[in-house]
């Protein structure tokens, strides 16, 4: 072949070759900055060519793809190349708005990998001539504010749970969040927190502790998903579930009739009753299971363990079987007991922490003991001769402020202790009444008797306080209903003290700082529903309320049926305590009173025989020569008078006029002198 035609061909090869280069791929490179971002940020996207076409435009078009489907959206950008063949285009996404959204949203509010991929559609059209990626990180923390590390939560308690969610653009609302309750495994939450706020994120709930949930450690994991599909897992926080302790929130004893009662005679069967609640619950019962209840003489031996079962219609547990007086038991004081954490409810709940009881008086036959009663009736048969001959009585208070030193002091609190049936009910009763009729808001705190029982029985002593009820100065607060599982009466839960001192709190502040009396009877309930130390701060506190209004704070409480430490503490808190016993001799009852202690009186030490009588109340007996000795200490502070010259021998007797001078030696007010010597000195 000639040489000028191999040229030819040379040069047109040469010039397709720049043809295809025109026309075909341009050497396209893709940059994404950052390649790895927060949810809600953008990425900026440069898309580059070099060794171009000179002095072209190019077209292409930015597609983004979102992770999982969640959305797609493309941006047509132009491309101009300068005389060597280069030019650049950059683009936000997905803060530029020249996005055109295809489906589901232009952001960054998924995490995931955002595929790029660029088209270009002049001078011709070709596909995919630059690919790229970028990652968005979607973690959202989840912070547990509530409860914390460390806390005990007991069971039949609330446990609040509270989380804040948020991610990189602040607070996540509506999210799905869940935490594990004490039986989940943290990996598998159940417990669904509902959002407190539309917009703070903050999630929470409160959890009412099973009284059945395990015990010990519960770990909470706290879960959240926002409607994107991110999400995040908190630390865990661990926390502790105690047992709730049972105690014995109400206890007393049926006879055979269905009556409650606490006196029983030989032949009389005894049914005990209790409920059983729980610690640390708002007024949890326990209604199922069997315990055991003993019943003690007055040795404290155990004469019988009677079985309780759940009796729905009492809502408490009784004993069906009862156990019945031998006319060969010994009268006295007796008693009904639940020992000390005896209680299982099966999960673990346990209690009562001490021994809880109830006293009973149990008179039994004569037959028995016919020689201690003939010898006791020779007994009453001469006191009673004794009696009618040198006795004398004085009715209601009369005596009793002697025996005190005057009247109650205003501005204080007064304990009523004694046997059961020895009359401090009576006594709490008349005092109310005196108080009623001297002008006085006084208010009755009625654990013993329903309302109407109150009314009846003052009435039988002809203290009607019907019109003090009307006028509004008399409140009976009737906390025996609920006790008595016989209706909710004034309080839903009597063993509930913070819902009592709102309504002692209601009835001082509606009398106008006006001085208040509040009687409490008894204190029995009180002690078998709450811990002591509780029950103790409530008098604390109630007291000091009426005490400040220069009012009577008024208790009664039956020996034997509160711990003795409890007792012991109440009467070093007290003003004045006031002991009241029974003796019984056969069916005969003899009843004592004596003051033990009175702040700002002078108090007689001596204890006396008082009755209670139908009409009048309480009746002082008291001996002749008690009442002489009396008056005689009476006379001592009077000046002597000088008799006349031929009254000398009606002077005071030697024997009188010595005993007051010897009264007057032992208590330091003056010298000893004979009655002769003060003879010789008055002439």
């Amino acid at each position: 072949m000639r040489p000028h035609v191999i040229l030819l061909v040379l040069v047109l090869a040469s010039t397709l070759t720049l043809v295809v280069q025109v026309h075909g791929i341009a050497p396209y490179s893709l940059a994404i900055t950052p390649t790895t971002t927060s949810l809600g940020n953008s990425v900026n996207i440069m898309l580059v060519v070099t060794n171009g076409n000179r002095n072209t435009f190019y077209t292409v078009t930015i597609g983004v793809q979102k992770p999982n489907g969640t959305g797609s959206a493309v941006t047509t950008q132009g491309i101009s190349t300068d005389n060597r063949g280069s030019g650049s285009v950059s683009v936000q996404y997905p803060s530029s708005s020249s996005w055109t959204q295809l489906n589901g949203t232009v952001a960054t509010n998924v995490g995931g990998v955002y595929n790029v991929a660029v088209n270009q559609t002049s001078p011709t059209s070709i596909a995919n001539v630059a690919t790229g990626q970028f990652t968005v990180s979607a973690m959202m923390s989840v912070v547990v504010s509530q409860p914390t590390s460390g806390t005990i939560v007991q069971r039949g308690q609330a446990l609040t749970i509270t989380a804040a969610v948020a991610n990189s653009l602040g607070a996540v609302s509506g999210a799905t969040v869940k935490a594990n309750s004490p039986v989940d495994t943290p990996s598998n939450p159940r417990l669904i927190l509902p959002e407190v706020g539309s917009t703070n994120g903050v999630y929470s709930i409160s959890y009412p502790v099973s009284l059945n949930d395990p015990l010990g450690s519960w770990t909470i994991v706290v879960h959240a998903q926002d409607t994107s599909g991110n999400s995040g897992t908190s630390l865990p926080v661990n926390v502790t579930i105690a047992k709730s302790d049972l105690f014995v929130d109400a206890m007393l004893t049926y006879n055979s009739k269905g009556v409650p009662s606490t006196s029983f005679s030989s032949g009389d069967a005894l049914y005990p009753y209790f409920r059983i609640k729980y610690s640390g619950s708002s007024g949890t019962f326990l209604t199922a299971g069997q315990y055991v209840v003993s019943v003690k003489n007055p040795s404290g031996t155990t004469v019988a363990n009677l079985t309780a079962v759940y009796d729905a219609n009492r809502l408490g547990f009784y004993t069906p079987t009862g156990y019945t007086i031998s006319s060969f038991d010994p009268g006295g004081a007796w008693s009904i007991v639940i020992d000390a954490n005896s209680l299982n409810d099966g999960f673990g709940n346990t209690g009562p922490d001490f021994d809880t009881s109830v006293r009973l008086d149990i008179v039994t036959s004569p037959l028995g003991y016919l020689p201690f009663i003939i010898g006791g009736v020779v007994a009453l048969l001469g006191g009673i001769v004794v009696l009618k001959r040198y006795d004398t009585s004085l009715e209601g208070f009369e005596h009793l402020e002697q025996m005190i030193g005057g009247p109650i002091p205003r501005g204080s609190s007064l304990l009523l202790l004694g046997d059961p049936g020895s009359g401090k009910s009576v006594l709490s009763y008349e005092l109310l009444h005196d108080e009623l009729e001297a002008g006085r808001p006084s208010a009755l705190l009625s654990y013993d008797a329903f309302p109407e029982d109150v009314q009846a029985r003052m009435r039988e002593f002809g203290w009607d306080i019907v019109s003090h009820l009307r006028k509004g100065r008399l409140k009976i607060i009737d906390c025996y209903s609920g006790l008595a599982g016989q209706g909710e009466g004034a309080l839903r839960d009597p063993s509930d003290l913070t819902e009592l001192n709102i309504q002692v709190t209601s009835f001082i502040t509606k009398a106008k700082n006006v001085p208040v009396t509040l009687i409490l009877d008894s204190l029995t309930p009180i002690f078998n529903g709450v811990e002591a130390k509780q029950a103790i701060n409530f008098l604390q506190t109630v007291g000091a309320k009426v005490k400040k209004t220069g009012g009577l704070f008024i208790l009664t409480a039956s020996r034997g049926a509160i711990p003795e430490d409890s007792v012991s503490k109440i009467r070093s808190i007290v003003d004045g305590v006031i002991e009241l016993t029974l003796v019984r001799s056969g069916r005969k009852a003899v009843r004592y009173l004596s003051v033990l202690k009175m702040e700002r009186r002078r108090i007689a030490s001596d204890t006396v025989l008082f009755e209670i009588e139908r009409e009048r109340g309480l009746v002082f007996r008291v001996s002749r020569f008690r009442i002489l000795r009396r008056k005689l200490g009476q006379l001592k502070l009077k000046p002597t008078i000088i008799p006349a010259k031929g009254d000398q021998a009606a002077a005071t007797s030697p024997k009188m006029e010595g005993k007051r001078v010897d009264e007057k030696g032992k208590e330091g007010r003056g010298p000893e002198v004979s009655s002769k010597d003060t003879v010789t000195k008055q002439r």
